[in-house]
């Protein structure tokens, strides 16, 4: 009985929340580069939702999920060989969203990446596969083009690893 209820108030204050909140999705592409090799493409899906209630200073906090995946992979050549590295990343980031006027907002964010690069050559199909776990970084910012959609770029760091992704692309809040 206890459990039931327990599950039930956070459900009802997770929906409440969400209720509140400005939620928003969007789609981008990011120059992404990995180590000294030439740099890639990976198409970049996000979303999040704002917390409207929870004032920190004159900004607001937000929680995201994104998703990258290389559509260009980044490669290297030598010996008339190349070694492409397809990389994906899945994380959750904690955002603090800093309005400078109506249009314009800086958002630094922190998080929890999960990243799999996986390394295949010409003529040899799979070479090597490695996951991990870490921190990511990053910063960057936006201009609301109206109430419902905004333009964005972002850099990225993804922390123990040379992963770097420079995003441009447009989000829609519902």
């Amino acid at each position: 009985m206890i459990k039931k209820l327990l599950v039930s108030t956070v459900a009802a204050a997770t929906l409440s929340t969400a209720v509140m909140a400005d939620t928003y999705a969007g789609a981008g592409l990011a120059l992404e580069n990995y180590s000294s090799l030439d740099m890639g493409f990976a198409l970049v899906l996000d979303g999040g939702m704002t917390f409207d209630d929870v004032k920190v200073g004159p900004g607001k906090l937000a929680a995201e999920g994104e998703l990258t995946y290389s559509i260009v992979s980044p490669s290297q050549s030598s010996f008339g060989t190349t070694i492409d590295y397809t990389i994906m990343t899945l994380g959750a980031y904690s955002a603090y969203i800093f309005d400078i006027n109506k249009e314009l907002y800086v958002k630094p964010r922190i998080g929890l990446i999960y990243k799999s690069v996986d390394a295949s050559g010409s003529g040899f199909g799979a070479i090597a596969s490695t996951s991990a776990i870490g921190l990511a970084f990053g910063v960057g910012g936006g201009y609301r083009l109206n109430k419902q959609m905004d333009v964005y770029a972002d850099f990225n760091l993804v922390d123990g690893t040379d992963i770097t992704h420079i995003t441009a692309g447009v989000q829609y809040h519902f």
